[in-house]
């Protein structure tokens, strides 16, 4: 991935996380005056902290730490993208309190669906390649995980109209949970293999152990509404975002 693909991308995020941001922030206060504050903190914080972890994360791994190998680089812009793009699901919320609809609960749902199964397919893609591979190759992965992920999107059976989907998008098929749980579980297992075979190396260890809890800390804050299991999923999250971008001052993964 080309550099100024990168800045795009991280340009695209970064409008997204001032634009929710935004929202959220309009969101609490119209919680405070209709008394429903203590309801609304446990949707929106998260996402909030979600969204602004991710792109400090992008940020510094985007603008100071480049070099010249592993193919995760290819992802890691794309994949924090997809990652920011699934906080859309605390909208239906702020229709709850604003009754201002910037997108239709449909579409919510769509892009909802889309940004997890495709952020889960890039986790995959970073902990099977684990060496640099042709970039043609790496594209390709992308392009048939975006669409594939997209498509399903569009044809998963959503329910838009429950109590929980109104207070946070969520899924609401079971086989496409399941799916998707699966390909996180797939994600972890390649890192986890890494670590087995590689054991010793330190670099290595702490690439597989960053990535894993970054998999396993997106997905508990993303497919649950539950605040103990948003706050365990945040706690990792951060651990593996953080993580990362230490090991990433002697461990050059930007090309």
């Amino acid at each position: 991935m080309g550099k100024k693909l990168r800045f795009v991308f991280l340009g695209i995020q970064a409008a997204i996380t001032l634009l929710f941001t935004g929202i959220f922030v309009h969101a609490l206060f119209l919680a405070n005056a209709q008394g429903e504050l203590l309801e609304a903190l446990p949707h929106l914080i998260p996402s909030v902290v979600h969204l602004w972890v991710t792109l400090v994360a992008a940020t510094l791994l985007c603008v100071f730490y480049r070099a010249n190998i592993g193919a995760e680089a290819h992802f890691l812009p794309l994949l924090f993208l997809a990652i920011c793009l699934g906080n859309v699901k605390i909208l239906p919320l702020y229709y709850q309190l604003s009754h201002i609809m910037i997108l239709s609960p449909y579409w919510i749902g769509i892009l909802y669906h889309f940004s997890f199964l495709f952020s889960t397919f890039l986790f995959l893609a970073s902990g099977l390649f684990q060496q640099t591979m042709n970039p043609l190759r790496l594209g390709q992965y992308s392009f048939i995980g975006g669409t594939s992920s997209l498509l399903l999107a569009l044809l998963v059976p959503m329910t838009t109209n429950t109590a929980s989907f109104l207070k946070e998008a969520n899924i609401t098929n079971t086989l496409f949970l399941s799916v998707s749980i699966m390909l996180s579980a797939l994600a972890l297992l390649t890192f986890i293999i890494a670590i087995y075979e590689e054991m010793g190396g330190r670099q290595t260890l702490a690439r597989g152990l960053s990535f894993s809890l970054m998999i396993v800390g997106n997905a508990m804050v993303t497919i649950t509404q539950d605040t103990l299991y948003n706050g365990i999923g945040l706690a990792l999250y951060v651990g593996g975002t953080t993580l990362l971008i230490l090991i990433t001052k002697t461990y050059h993964i930007w090309s």
